[in-house]
């Protein structure tokens, strides 16, 4: 491969990985049920991280449902003074607050008491920060020896991500960076 061909392909990792690092998740609420009767919105909401910039799309019938974005109190009596009304049947809502809450409900009588109400919790945008020193000394004898080294091979050595939750786009795109990177441009060096 030439200098030009490796040069084109570092310039699209890196822009593949700074454009996975902003991307926001556009979430259909409910999933494929949409904004109905019948469904836990509680446990939707359970497996979700929501950031700010994130949108809900909140799908439905609008003969038989609206979406009222609402305060907590009007939240949890089931009350209706709405924020904001929408009853289009596909709206679409940017969770633009980093670290707040939003709370929607069904406005039609009956409706929100019945279960169709959701609340979403917008998780603070996360900081790299440095841990503190340990506050104690461990003597060689009582530290715990080191996991071994995963590596692809002998020359450049790579440790795989272990954990088992879900990734972001971002560090799905990182991973991806770090093994193109590995595989194809350091054997060239």
């Amino acid at each position: 491969m030439t200098f030009f061909g490796k040069a084109m392909l570092v310039v699209l990792m890196v822009m593949m990985a700074a454009s996975g690092s902003s991307m926001a998740t556009v979430y259909q609420v409910g999933d494929l049920a949409g904004w109905t009767f019948n469904y836990n919105y509680n446990e939707w909401v359970f497996f979700k991280q929501f950031q700010a910039g994130d949108t809900l799309v909140f799908n439905y019938d609008p003969q038989l449902h609206n979406v009222m974005q609402v305060d907590i109190n009007d939240y949890n009596s089931c009350t209706s003074n709405p924020i904001a009304t929408f009853n289009s049947g596909c709206d679409s809502i940017t969770l633009d607050t980093p670290d707040g809450d939003y709370f929607f409900l069904c406005g039609i009588p009956g409706h929100c008491a019945s279960g169709l109400k959701i609340h979403i919790k917008v998780s603070p945008t996360t900081t790299t920060t440095t841990p503190p020193p340990p506050t104690t000394t461990n003597t060689p004898s009582t530290l715990p020896p080191p996991p071994p080294p995963t590596t692809m091979n002998n020359r450049y050595p790579y440790r795989f991500p272990t954990s088992s939750r879900n990734h972001s786009s971002a560090s799905t795109t990182a991973y991806s960076f770090n093994m193109l990177f590995s595989l194809f441009l350091l054997p060239m060096v």
